[in-house]
């Protein structure tokens, strides 16, 4: 296993290859935090597209331009699946208001509990395994 950290995050690869991220405690996400997270996620993913779980309960905020980043195309060549964990009201809010105003190009579910967040990307990244490469 990997980790990184930067400002507003803490990432780790998992032996599965998933990549898992916990937002730091009261952090708001800017543009640049948005950017920084992603080279992190580029560098444990080794240059391959990842699942990725994702836990905002303890999160402040997120930008309008870092939700636009991450529903991005820039975002979707790294990961191919977000497993958002939104333990909080704020973390509830903040997930379902990006579901509600950007269109990831990859699929994205809100969970409760990481368990059941990482079931749900282990399937899909099982599912990714068996599509065919057309690059």
């Amino acid at each position: 296993m990997d980790k990184i950290t930067t400002t507003t995050q803490e990432l780790l690869r998992l032996d599965n290859g998933i990549i898992h991220c916990k937002v730091l405690p009261d952090k708001f996400l800017e543009l640049s935090d948005g950017q920084e997270n992603l080279r992190a996620v580029a560098a444990l993913s080794l240059g391959k597209r990842a699942a990725v779980l994702v836990d905002i309960s303890r999160a402040s905020g997120v930008s309008q331009e870092c939700r636009e980043l991450f529903a991005s195309p820039q975002c979707a060549d790294l990961q191919y699946a977000v497993g958002i964990v939104a333990k909080s009201r704020v973390g509830h809010l903040i997930g379902n208001f990006f579901l509600g105003f950007n269109q990831p190009l990859f699929p994205l579910k809100i969970f409760t509990e990481n368990s059941t967040a990482m079931e749900w990307l282990t399937s899909i990244k099982n599912n990714e395994k068996k599509q065919p490469t057309y690059r």
